[in-house]
């Protein structure tokens, strides 16, 4: 068993000093995916720890997965025991789900030989942890998980990083479950789009609640063909359950993956709002992605029952036009949506998608994305009330697929972090590259920031797409998200650091397709030293400097950092011409 951790020592007044800055920083973040790095890089700060992770609880599946990790093995820990993950960490035989379900923290040496250590994250990574620290992340009574540091760089653990690691925790705890808050009312009040908004989550909170406004978008229904159909041929409820699920997983993630905004869930469908730029392409290829997800889903689940599931179908209407969109309703009771012509047209063409037509769009949609899809000839059709007696005529084409060659050039998220559907190393012109991809070690995360922070006006002014690994959402496939961001990347900044060459991911997956791309497919490679390293070991001096390499930025003052990023912002905003 664990030994008992000894009488907590009394922290110094430069310790209490900087949990409480700590405190006010995460206090102010309510994007979960800047704030879940924010955390670790401010926890392995405080106690020299290369590997660490927030570890957090699942009540659906009863067990733990990563929601973010850094370290060596970060990127396959978060891919294979994230949320999206096959297998979870066990909350009994772990010494992670030992700390969540008892609340007391660990510190634990030569971890190696200890048979209570759950052994199938080192099986996975081929590494042995050798020693930990593991907290409970905990507000009031509800615990949300565990953070654990690994392997601390100079020396042992001591009962003192316990101390300032345990008051970290309830402060990282209470940020967590606030930024959790936030995004989940978003998404009840009708506005869930994918990681990597340019908007803060207390932006889009006051966007929601601006009166109702007229503005051109896409709209787009989907529903289950055959859902009646599947209740009486299947026994088990629980079955009718998990298909219908998995169902509408699939079809927000598609949304989600286009960058629009899944309104709400309809039953066994559901309402989604695309806005910004070429509104209409995203949703028409959303849609096509969603028939072949669902005949591939619908030939596994035809596989798991012994009756015939054949008839389960998709059925979805697209309309682009100027609707109403905001918040109705009363101060108690509101909710976010959409109204006006192009949702009606939408949900009748809805109505009307089946028998083979899955996907109907209107006119406006069709003459945007016409010269993308293969389509049959537009028709009539009547659109009216039920106590009308006629309504009025409008047109209607259904798409059947894209044309070939239009599949993987698709356009990036008009909202979302740019994510067109080809890999790195295509054939993708330079004229659809015009977003910058950020290569940085998390344990930089703190350089991260402060370019992002100068690059803003950049940002502001010509309307650029920044893109960095904190937009993967966690669990997601993240060697897929960040070919898909190379791909449509026109310069790639590099920060340089011991950290970033020592990372076996960074040099194994990341930097080589960046340098393929840069060599064949029109990136352009900005690299700058954060601190003195051994970059002239690497192919990374053959690429355009942004600053001095010979003058690492935490080498120079504050105030010549802050020229130093100002002149470097410049030089990546003219790489992009």
């Amino acid at each position: 068993m664990t030994p008992p951790l000894p009488d907590t020592p009394t922290l110094s007044t430069a310790d209490l000093l900087a949990l409480v800055d700590m405190g006010r920083e995460l206090a102010a973040e309510l994007d979960l995916r800047t704030l879940l790095p924010r955390i670790l890089a401010r926890a392995c700060g405080l106690t020299d720890s290369p590997d660490g992770s927030v570890i957090l609880y699942d009540p659906d599946r009863r067990d733990l997965y990563f929601a973010e990790a850094v370290g060596r093995d970060a990127a396959k820990l978060v891919e294979t025991w994230g949320r999206s993950r096959v297998k979870g960490i066990p909350l009994d035989g772990s010494k992670a789900g030992q700390v969540f379900t008892t609340g007391r923290s660990l510190l634990v040496d030569a971890l190696a030989g200890d048979v209570e250590h759950f052994k199938g994250v080192d099986a996975d990574t081929r590494r042995t942890t050798e020693s930990m620290i593991c907290v409970p992340l905990t507000v009031g009574t509800e615990r949300l998980g565990v953070m654990q540091l690994l392997n601390k760089a100079s020396g042992d653990y001591s009962t003192r990083d316990v101390a300032l690691l345990e008051h970290f925790a309830g402060l990282a705890a209470v940020a967590l479950r606030n930024a959790t808050l936030v995004n989940d009312l978003l998404a009840h009040m009708g506005w869930y789009e994918a990681h990597g908004t340019t908007a803060d989550p207390l932006e889009l909170l006051a966007t929601i609640r601006r009166p109702a406004h007229n503005e051109e978008l896409t709209v787009m229904f989907a529903d289950m063909r055959g859902y009646n159909r599947l209740c009486q041929e299947l026994d088990r409820p629980e079955q009718v359950q998990s298909i219908l699920n998995e169902f509408l997983t699939a079809l927000a993630s598609a949304v989600l993956d286009a960058g629009g905004i899944v309104n709400k869930f309809l039953g066994d469908g559901l309402l989604a709002i695309f806005r910004g730029e070429r509104t209409a392409e995203r949703a028409v290829r959303c849609a096509v992605r969603l028939t072949t997800d669902m005949a591939q889903m619908r030939d596994r689940w035809d596989r798991s029952t012994n009756a015939s599931l054949e008839f389960l179908d998709i059925g979805m209407g697209i309309a682009t036009d100027t609707v109403i969109i905001g918040t109705i309703g009363t101060a108690r009771v509101r909710d976010f949506t959409v109204l006006g012509t192009g949702v009606n047209l939408a949900a009748h063409l809805t109505r009307d998608a089946r028998q083979g037509r899955r996907i109907l769009v209107d006119k406006r949609t069709y003459f945007a994305v016409r010269d993308l899809v293969i389509a049959d000839p537009g028709e009539e059709f009547e659109l009216k009330k039920p106590d009308q007696p006629q309504g009025r005529r409008y047109e209607r084409y259904c798409v059947h697929r894209l044309k070939d060659g239009a599949a993987g050039s698709g356009p990036a998220p008009a909202a979302a972090s740019t994510t067109p559907a080809s890999a790195v190393g295509s054939s993708t012109s330079t004229a659809t590259r015009d977003s910058v991809f950020i290569s940085y070690s998390h344990a930089d995360t703190e350089w991260l920031e402060r370019l992002k922070l100068h690059l803003k006006p950049h940002i502001r002014k010509r309307r650029l797409t920044v893109w960095d690994d904190t937009q993967i959402k966690p669990g997601a496939a993240w060697k897929e998200e960040i070919r898909r961001a190379l791909d449509s990347a026109k310069v790639a900044v590099l920060l340089v650091s011991p950290h970033f060459l020592a990372s076996d991911f960074i040099t194994d997956e990341e930097v080589p397709p960046l340098l393929a791309a840069a060599r064949a497919a029109g990136l352009t490679v900005v690299w700058f030293a954060i601190s003195a390293c051994a970059y002239d070991q690497t192919d990374i001096p053959g690429y355009q400097a942004a600053l001095d390499p010979k003058h690492p930025l935490d080498s120079l003052t504050p105030a010549e950092v802050n020229a130093a990023l100002v002149d470097a912002c410049r030089k990546i905003s003219d790489a992009l011409g």
